[in-house]
């Protein structure tokens, strides 16, 4: 017996299959990263109601025409926008529910009124084909803007979607010149197999890249985690002390100058003592905030401990970094902190200081520049804080 090709079994093999891994998707559900999860809601959308759309067009021979045109169209148009949105999600971008809304809609007008109001077979497939390519296409446009996507999960994907759209776009421009007759429509020709093909394996194959894509952004999520510092969203020691050694390699490779400035909040502990730990959180996050804005935008700034700071100032030499370091004293000194303490807002005089260094020959890896700017910090507490002193043998005034 010859073997022959039946495109409804295909259907129904890929709906069942697809809907098996919206299955699996939803049980891993408490296993996915937090971060990643409202983008994943709209794909686990997209992909529940694919399958419910193609097994209706699949049993257009068995149930009601009304229910394959108007709710099998309806839900692929919205099953593609929902992935489409899941795609913008995960990259930040907005979501454009309308677009999805408005489509969606009318491909199930498109689909209904050529059928039953003014059947023209037609235009409703060249009208469904090129709305369903904008949702697919949006979903490819989604992954590759803003230069491109990076690694190549993201752009096996985001090729995916290009490639189905095409082949949609395709059918449509076929149908154009070459109408299908009806009893065609699921028909074993190149044509229906391409599209449908195409189809049938994009939520499948594209879940697989997705959640690559969120495994990598969850990855990515907890290398930044064990970078930087859980309060004040700076580096943290580690982190610091790993891209100052950089800087330092690279000041030396280049003959450019550097230094580093340790940062201590004076009187911190009374903070603590007097108005509870939770302001002295708050007092921590605003100093973070004040160093950002006084600094530049190349200076690192690290949390070493408690109430210490570090901040690695490449290309500039000690008289430059003391002229910093003294404004950012004069930031902190000359305009109080409003603090909430937990009960309200209060007003908290506060000072800082610090301790300056620049890299010279005697430096030979961060361990030691950092010894020499925190003997100039703890110089300035001697002095009597709220000051700046440099390292020992570079300058011995503080500034106050």
């Amino acid at each position: 017996m010859a073997w022959s090709f039946d495109p409804r079994t295909a259907i129904l093999v890929g709906a069942l299959v697809t809907w098996l891994t919206a299955g699996m998707l939803l049980l891993n559900w408490k296993s996915l990263p937090d971060n990643v999860r409202p983008s994943l809601r709209w794909w686990l959308a997209g992909i529940a109601l694919h399958p419910l759309g193609f097994t209706l067009i699949a049993l257009r021979d068995q149930i009601p025409l009304w229910l394959v045109i108007a709710v099998g169209a309806t839900s692929l148009a919205a099953s593609f926008g929902c992935m489409a949105i899941a795609l913008r999600s995960f990259y930040g971008l907005p979501e454009r529910r309308m677009r999805l809304y408005v489509i969606t809609g009318m491909v199930g007008l498109a689909a209904v009124w050529f059928t039953f109001v003014s059947p023209h077979l037609q235009a409703r497939i060249i009208i469904v084909h090129v709305l369903l390519a904008v949702l697919i296409g949006s979903g490819a446009r989604a992954v590759f803007r803003r230069g491109g996507p990076r690694g190549r999960v993201p752009r096996f994907t985001g090729a995916l979607f290009a490639l189905v759209t095409l082949l949609v776009l395709v059918r449509a421009g076929l149908e154009s010149f070459w109408p299908i007759a009806p009893d065609q429509l699921l028909a074993a020709t190149p044509v229906n197999l391409a599209c449908i093909g195409g189809l049938l394996l994009l939520p499948v194959l594209a879940t697989v890249g997705f959640l690559l894509m969120c495994a990598e952004s969850a990855q990515v999520q907890l290398e930044r985690m064990a970078r930087v510092d859980y309060l004040t969203g700076i580096y943290n020691r580690r982190a610091i002390d790993d891209l100052a050694t950089r800087a330092i390699s690279a000041a030396r490779r280049h003959g450019i100058p550097l230094a580093i400035l340790i940062v201590d909040v004076d009187h911190f502990k009374l903070v603590n003592d007097q108005h509870g730990h939770e302001c002295g959180d708050n007092v921590l996050v605003e100093v973070v905030r004040r160093m950002r804005e006084i600094l530049r935008n190349e200076d690192l700034i690290g949390r070493q401990g408690g109430e210490e700071f570090v901040v690695v100032m490449p290309d500039i030499d000690l008289h430059s970094a003391r002229a910093a370091a003294e404004r950012l004293r004069r930031g902190f000194s000359d305009t109080p902190m409003a603090i909430h303490d937990g009960d309200g807002l209060i007003e908290l005089p506060l000072t800082i200081s610090i301790g300056v260094a620049a890299l010279d020959a005697s430096d030979q890896q961060f361990s030691h520049l950092l010894r020499r700017a925190d003997r100039a910090m703890y110089a300035a507490k001697t002095e009597g804080r709220n000051c700046v002193m440099v390292a020992d043998g570079q300058m011995s005034q503080g500034l106050r």
